[in-house]
């Protein structure tokens, strides 16, 4: 059984982190370590420890040892001897502290600090110098917390909803639909946070009073007030990104979150995650189908109440909008969180990046496109949209597209063939009856780091495939019978969908009513 060791004090010294330790144990052998969370990029540090009492302990951590990857630090002891190693968990008053207090290192445009993760474990996060990060916005947030505690009460009796999208940064998924239903049936007290940087922000203000600025101070006065949340997005997505410890996440963490999802739980593990014992534990488990929500009630801890079979919002809106004579191919590869934050470099010496490149330039793609008259678009996933930069096609049939720059939900109503690999957007383009190709040339890799819910070679609905070659000969055969959807991936529909109507925003509604709020 690991002995409880406990971190009582951390320091900042220019570029080292000091931290004190309570163990009552023999030093002789122990070494700290800090290891870098990454899947892909394997990182280990040692760094020596001294006994400053009898019962403490004492290391330094030089931050400029570190590589500059952005992610997350495990720190931990390790006995040279024995092999065992022991992960100290902060103390009650060194939590306060980072609670309450500025801990951190900047260097280079890199911000690293120290922080609490799961079971009080200590992390040091790096990752890049945010506006949110300055004294001004500290204060702005202790004000709000102070003003919470003091007059909070009167603001809860508004019955707050709260709704926002992936980093407040869109309007244009699940939540925004959702929140446009309200506006003409509930409009009172539901509000969406928005970024005022967002493309969507000049269409939204027609509901100004029911938007809220993102990082405004009545944004994190209402965050703190709110009933409920409703997102297709994690909790943390509702307040900045990765922020130092501070008080206003530790609330987020006690409000309801009605989970709207982003996509179809399938084809993704993520139960670690959204799981009832996960890191980002929902109220609420918005489903598509039976099929989804028994994998839900099978994985994730929650009871079938807790998982309503309801629909997307979002695909109250879909219509099919593909030209038969303008046909266009939708390329969506999904992220890798391996290279998540990671720098171009990095990126462009993945396998990731060398077989889309590769994609997008060759010659055998290229004529077919020619020969049947075929538009490509290439739309990376938002959390790797720093490295749309980083491809290039001269071909000027293939298009690349940046995040935000054109609405998601428009590119699949108006593509004839969507292109991925583990995608949930898949379902979207299988909910208005196109067909899917799945290009999955690191399914072992995939697998190991991510896993899947379903069989991916006997439960998609649409043609596999691991090689260029191979995807396309079936763009090929798609372009020859016009992108008709092929049957036996048709009779599949009944099974993934219990609804396909335009009412899935009422079920929602409906559904949140019954909850009681």
């Amino acid at each position: 059984m690991e002995e409880r060791i406990y971190i009582t004090e951390l320091k900042i010294k220019r570029k080292t982190l000091l931290i004190t330790i309570k163990h009552s144990g023999s030093v002789s052998t122990l070494q700290a370590c800090t290891h870098f969370c990454n899947a892909w990029l394997d990182h280990t540090h040692a760094f020596p420890v001294s006994q400053s009492g009898t019962d403490t302990l004492q290391c330094s951590i030089d931050i400029s040892s570190l590589e500059t990857n952005e992610g997350d630090w495990e720190f931990f002891l390790y006995d040279k001897d024995s092999g065992i190693s022991y992960t100290p968990t902060l103390s009650n008053q060194c939590r306060l502290s980072l609670l309450l207090g500025r801990h951190y290192i900047r260097s280079s445009g890199l911000l690293y600090f120290p922080m609490g993760g799961s079971a009080h474990k200590l992390l040091i996060r790096c990752r890049h110098w945010q506006k949110y990060d300055r004294l001004s916005h500290r204060i702005k947030e202790l004000t709000a917390f102070i003003i919470y505690k003091l007059f909070g009460r009167f603001l809860k009796k508004e019955h707050i909803w709260l709704v926002y999208e992936k980093y407040c940064i869109t309007a244009q998924e699940n939540g925004f639909y959702f929140f446009e239903y309200c506006m003409k049936h509930e409009k009172k007290h539901v509000f969406f946070i928005l970024d005022k940087s967002s493309p969507q922000w000049e269409y939204m203000q027609k509901y100004h009073e029911n938007i809220i600025p993102f990082l405004s101070f009545r944004h994190i006065l209402y965050l703190l007030c709110a009933d409920l949340y409703i997102s297709p997005d994690a909790r943390y997505h509702a307040y900045a990104w990765k922020p130092m410890p501070n008080p206003i996440t530790r609330e987020l963490n006690r409000k309801k979150l009605l989970f709207l999802q982003h996509g179809v739980t399938a084809m993704k593990k993520v139960d670690h995650l959204f799981g009832a014992k996960g890191s980002s534990p929902v109220s609420y488990f918005v489903t598509t189908s039976e099929m989804e929500q028994k994998i839900i009630t099978d994985n994730f801890g929650y009871t079938a109440e807790q998982v309503p079979v309801l629909g997307f919002p979002r695909w109250d809106g879909l219509q099919d909008t593909s030209d038969p004579a303008h046909p266009v191919i939708l390329l969506m590869p999904t992220w890798r969180s391996w290279l998540e934050g990671q720098d171009d470099e990095t990126f462009r010496q993945s396998s990731y990046y060398q077989h889309y490149s590769r994609l997008l330039n060759n010659p055998e793609l290229q004529d077919c496109l020619c020969r049947h008259h075929l538009k490509l678009a290439f739309y990376i996933h938002p959390k790797l949209r720093e490295f749309i930069s980083s491809f290039h096609s001269d071909d000027s049939q293939i298009e690349l597209i940046s995040f935000n720059s054109v609405p998601l939900h428009e590119l699949l109503m108006k593509c004839s063939l969507m292109i991925t690999d583990y995608s949930s957007a898949c379902w979207d383009a299988y909910y208005m009856k196109k067909p899917i190709l799945f290009y999955q040339f690191d399914l072992e890799q995939y697998n190991k780091t991510n896993g899947s819910y379903i069989n991916m070679e006997h439960d998609l609905f649409g043609d596999r495939c691991m090689h260029q070659s191979d995807l396309i000969q079936f763009i090929e055969e798609y372009a020859n019978n016009h992108f008709h959807e092929k049957s036996k991936y048709a009779d599949m529909r009944k099974e993934y969908f219990s609804y396909q109507d335009h009412n899935n925003c009422q079920r929602t509604y409906e559904y949140i009513k019954s909850q009681g709020f």
